[in-house]
């Protein structure tokens, strides 16, 4: 999770918006431990608006509220949702966001679900906050 976090607090910093980014956006070759990112054509330069409603780009699984909603804006908290989403498909339980499936320590947990909540401004409202409460709590 590492590089992707890394490389979304890049594009955060670069002034975009990660549109369209899911797990089929992630490539890992295992034989040479080299993590790869692609499908990035929906990356939008910020301020970005959902003018599309229900219909916005992205898979339904990463999707934040707002990606559903004509005229929201769409801003790096929307994208905290979407990296969290990320993280309970690789190390939790996918759709089932208990701790039972989440196979990381408590501390962990807990900065996710803040990431999930449905409300962008109770999330956290930057990719680099995220990152850096995600980072805290593996140390």
């Amino acid at each position: 999770m590492t590089k992707i976090y890394e490389f979304a607090t890049f594009v955060e910093v670069k002034g975009f918006v990660m549109v369209d980014f899911y797990d089929g956006s992630i490539l890992y070759d295992f034989k040479n431990g080299e993590l790869y990112i692609c499908d990035i054509d929906f990356f939008r330069k910020s301020p970005v608006v959902n003018n599309i409603g229900e219909n916005f780009w992205g898979s339904p699984r990463y999707k934040a509220p707002e990606e559903y909603q004509l005229n929201a804006v769409i801003t790096s908290a929307t994208n905290v949702y979407t990296l969290a989403g990320l993280a309970f498909a690789f190390i939790g339980g996918k759709s089932d966001k208990s701790f039972e499936k989440w196979e990381a320590s408590k501390n962990l947990y807990n900065v996710c679900l803040k990431a999930l909540e449905n409300n962008p401004s109770n999330r956290f409202t930057t990719i680099s906050s995220f990152y850096h409460k995600w980072d805290e709590s593996i140390s």
